[in-house]
């Protein structure tokens, strides 16, 4: 998608202008934009060619910035972006993408010592040159040392999200000539894990290879050809993400799609087995000698070596197979399954829209009930809502209930209520009493020990109002780290009090894992899907939960919206 290029150009042009110390408001509206246009689910250029109108619908984008954005779509470039950069150090904003440095500290570290990009802010701080800077100390110099070690880290890695939207929107492509028989992303992304190298992708023939290869090098957003082969070719992209296609033959396309789709330890495993069949299965199918006995689909590779099918998700070597020798696969929980989310934004804090259409698109999409969780009033930031403003949200909630009654709909009442540091809530408990439902986040003082952080979420779990835990271990990927907590300790507490723990679907978050997830569905703890969805698109965010939940080896009844509404609401009861 095109979205977060956008999103990127805007956030740049904000903060070159906030370097370069313009109209306070001017920086804003570049920010906000940016953060609005990277929270969309939909792709801008295809709502854009649908109807250009769609785009001055959206959120803080006015006659310049829809300007702009048309400009981007149809040249793939923005002529007061490139003109900003011609008298700006590039350096300057890499140093942005580091965790903790805003503008300003920016700004100060150029102006007071003249550094320009990563590598001199590097040397500076490894020569302890920056703790003497006003606000800055030697605390605030190792953090910065360790944002440079993170990002190198995470620089090779792509959001699972991203890379999924780049290979369905490839292998469409790829589609489109007529050689092409099928077609299939393999490797990390098929298995769902939430950051991706690269994309495999398999394709069957109709007839000769060549043409696709000639097709598939000729896609418009490639950057680079690495290879152009009869059988293998590799790209990449203009957003950085390398895609390796081969073409196999169709009899063999489950063989390849399974050793493609990996993991490693897990067609190991499958190996072993095989050899005890006397059988030999590789990415040209299950041989019996030197005769080719299975292999067409994935069910056949499976059959061969005595298993059912294991989906994709859980091929990790861990314990999937014993599960399956077994018949003790979990029946995996499907997107079918969800009845409601019980986590989303309006406009009243830091959403994209009102309440009436975010409810509206909800209940149009088929959900039971949802919860409205706008940010508490610490939530400076996100705009939290004070009390008055929380219980006027509700008065417009109870109305809106009403006009819902008879269609099998139900708003529910609550807020994403802060956890603060010394583990109480950011309402009192009679404000609380008055919420259906809703997830409590921790959103400050991420450096807390893990004593001190475990304490913390132990505290808030034990209020008696308190549902759920929101995305308990606080990261972002690819940007900043879980905060120290004793997950295990978390999990155990939130089973004692009947509080449940979401898994934020938000591709930068994802949290909880699949390990701790396989964690706490040992332990008996109940887990929430929730989207934190800032605008109504981002429905879809739901599909990514699932697929985390699926690798964590969750089954419908260890989510709690799966449930219909009198049973969620009874679920908290006991």
């Amino acid at each position: 998608m095109i979205n977060n290029k956008i999103a990127d150009i805007f956030q740049e042009i904000g903060d070159i202008l906030e370097i370069q110390d313009e109209n306070h408001f001017r920086v804003l509206s570049y920010q906000r934009a940016a953060q609005v246009i990277r929270n969309l689910a939909d792709d801008i250029e295809v709502a854009y060619k649908k109807d250009p109108k769609r785009i001055l619908a959206i959120r803080g984008v006015g006659k310049d910035l829809f300007s702009m954005i048309e400009e981007i779509i149809k040249t793939g470039d923005c002529k007061m972006h490139k003109d900003l950069l011609s008298h700006f150090h590039p350096g300057l904003l890499d140093m942005l993408r580091l965790r903790g440095i805003g503008p300003k500290k920016v700004k100060l570290i150029y102006m007071n010592l003249g550094i320009k990009d990563i590598k001199e802010l590097e040397e500076a701080a490894n020569e302890g040159k920056l703790r003497d800077l006003p606000g800055m100390g030697e605390k605030t110099e190792i953090s910065i040392l360790q944002s440079i070690k993170d990002l190198k880290r995470y620089s090779e890695r792509t959001l699972m999200p991203i890379a999924l939207n780049e290979a369905k929107v490839l292998i469409d492509y790829i589609l489109g000539c007529k050689e092409v028989k099928k077609c299939e992303y393999a490797g990390s992304l098929r298995r769902r894990q939430e950051t991706i190298g690269d994309i495999d992708i398999l394709v069957s023939a109709k007839g000769k290879a060549k043409p696709i290869m000639d097709h598939f090098i000729k896609y418009p957003h490639v950057d680079e050809i690495l290879a152009h082969g009869p059988t293998k070719s590799s790209i990449v992209l203009n957003t950085g993400i390398q895609i390796d296609l081969r073409v196999v033959e169709d009899e063999n396309f489950g063989a390849a799609l399974h050793y493609f789709t990996g993991s490693k330890a897990h067609n190991i495993a499958i190996r072993d087995m095989a050899k005890k069949k006397g059988l030999k299965v590789n990415e040209y199918g299950v041989f019996k000698g030197e005769k080719n006995i299975a292999g067409k689909t994935e069910e056949d590779v499976f059959k061969s070596v005595g298993l059912p099918f294991i989906i994709p998700e859980l091929r990790e070597n861990d314990g999937e197979i014993e599960a399956a020798k077994k018949g003790k696969l979990p029946k995996s929980i499907e997107l079918k399954d969800i009845q409601g989310d019980l986590h989303m934004h309006t406009n009243a804090s830091d959403g994209s829209q009102p309440l009436e259409v975010v409810i509206e698109e909800a209940f149009k999409s088929g959900y039971k009930y949802i919860a409205i969780t706008d940010h508490s009033k610490s939530s400076h930031i996100a705009n939290g809502l004070d009390i008055h403003r929380l219980l006027t949200q509700y008065k417009e909630i109870d109305k809106l209930n009403k006009h819902y009654k008879d269609k099998d709909f139900k708003i529910l009442k609550g807020s994403e209520v802060d956890i603060l540091p010394d583990g109480s809530l950011d309402y009192p408990d009679e404000i609380l009493a008055q919420m259906d439902i809703f997830p409590a986040s921790v959103h400050s003082r991420f450096s807390m020990s893990q004593k001190e952080m475990t304490e913390r979420i132990i505290k808030a779990i034990q209020n008696p109002y308190v549902k759920i835990i929101g995305h308990p271990t606080g990261r972002l990927i690819n940007k900043r780290e879980p905060y120290e907590v004793d997950m295990e300790a978390i999990i155990d507490a939130a089973v004692a009090c009947n509080t449940a723990l979401e898994l934020n679907a938000q591709p930068a978050r994802l949290d909880l894992t699949d390990k701790y997830l396989r964690m706490a569905k040992k332990k008996g703890a109940k887990i929430s899907i929730g989207t934190d969805s800032h605008h109504s698109s981002q429905r879809a965010y739901m599909q990514y939960g699932i697929y985390i939940a699926r690798r964590g080896w969750l089954e419908k009844n260890d989510v709690i919206n799966t449930y219909s509404l009198t049973k969620l609401l009874n679920h908290f009861k006991k």
